[in-house]
């Protein structure tokens, strides 16, 4: 593969993604070594977050610094939801915490378990911030990493 030289339409897997590091590796199809992936690859294609062993469908370049995703064009299997693929449901927490520069916090639901609340649900809200001790009614899902907030509502 010459310098500087597009590769489309590569399956690849997560090996490790960092949402607040912002970046992460992927094992690709036909790439002898890790391909680099940063944030900014997600953004084109919507995909706000990658889990582990997450599959996606990527645009990789190879530059003197070596292999990168230069797009995330679908993802193809999320592992997020193995576990656990109960519908969604609504409940009411309570806010523990949220810090507007990690873009993340938790709630507690009555039953004692955490929710997980991203910040792009406050900014699809137009809510700045949420704070503690403030009670939320949200719809919940279950992954294999705990209980994560899909949307909140009014």
């Amino acid at each position: 593969m010459e310098e500087s030289e597009t590769l489309v339409g590569i399956i690849g897997r997560v090996k490790w993604f960092n949402q607040f590091k912002g970046y992460g590796f992927v094992e690709a199809e036909g790439i002898p070594e890790d391909v680099f992936l940063h944030f900014s690859a997600l953004t084109k294609s919507g995909t706000e977050r990658l889990g582990n062993n997450d599959i996606i469908l990527c645009n990789i370049v190879k530059s003197g610094k070596g292999y990168q995703v230069s797009e995330v064009a679908e993802l193809l299997k999320s592992n997020k939801y193995e576990v656990g693929q109960e519908e969604p449901k609504t409940t009411l927490a309570k806010m523990k915490w949220f810090n507007p520069s990690k873009g993340f916090g938790f709630a507690l639901m009555e039953s004692g378990e955490d929710v997980f609340i991203h910040s792009s649900l406050l900014k699809r809200h137009k809510k700045l911030e949420i704070e503690p001790g403030e009670e939320i009614r949200m719809i919940i899902r279950k992954t294999n990493f705990g209980y994560e907030a899909v949307d909140i509502i009014p």
